[in-house]
């Protein structure tokens, strides 16, 4: 049988009324030997009724894994290809600006010059480089959807592209990637790892190494 307690700190201690004599000594109960007895016959004495059984159950249920495997990348749309970068790599998300485009720059993947901050960013095209820039898209669908330009940064610097329309961030589980299907244009699948699907959407999700290294050398 468990010992009775005598649990004055509830009653005349620092849970009661504080009205206990020995606080004048020891300031709190857990400093006073009456507590600590009574921690020992709590200790030292027998387990409650239905302890043992209710431990059991406990540690005896099936464990939920939870998947810590989760990765976040940023989803925007060129044309009609919905398209990821891991949110790594993209600083930032910015409303269109004029691009000052470059004298004597014949080149389908390098824009030109814009203003991000006072400063100035090569602005590239991901959709001629993807060849899916001339896509014919719904206008009336998208009335209300805003271009945008995303700032990505590598280790050539910092770069601009412009985007249809940016989703923001999305987070997932490295299950929930699928390989690349053959119906994937051939240009996109050279630059895609894997496929997501997102409210009825298929995202590809990009190789940011292999894209930069591509816009670098677009650049050169």
């Amino acid at each position: 049988m468990r010992a009775e307690l005598n649990d004055c700190w509830n009653k005349i201690g620092v849970r009661g009324d504080g009205s206990c004599g020995a606080l004048e000594k020891y300031v709190h109960c857990r400093n006073c030997p009456v507590y600590g007895t009574a921690a020992a016959v709590l200790l030292d004495g027998n387990l409650p009724p239905g302890y043992r059984v209710e431990c059991t159950e406990y540690f005896s249920q099936q464990k939920h894994v939870v998947q810590s495997d989760t990765h976040a990348v940023l989803v925007f749309r060129i044309g009609n290809e919905w398209l990821a970068l891991p949110s790594s790599v993209c600083s930032e998300v910015i409303d269109m600006r004029p691009i000052h485009v470059l004298p004597h720059r014949q080149n389908d993947v390098v824009r030109g010059l814009a203003s991000v901050r006072g400063e100035l960013l090569v602005c590239v095209s991901i959709g001629n480089l993807l060849g899916v820039e001339r896509q014919q898209v719904n206008k009336e669908r998208l009335r209300d959807v805003y271009s945008r330009l995303i700032v990505i940064h590598g280790e050539g610097g910092r770069l601009v592209f412009p985007a249809n329309e940016v989703h923001g961030i999305l987070r997932f589980h490295t299950g929930d990637l699928r390989e690349v299907p053959a119906t994937v244009s051939r240009s996109t699948a050279t630059y895609s790892t894997a496929v997501l699907s997102w409210e009825g959407k298929t995202i590809g999700c990009l190789d940011d190494q292999l894209l930069l290294y591509a816009l670098n050398r677009s650049m050169a």
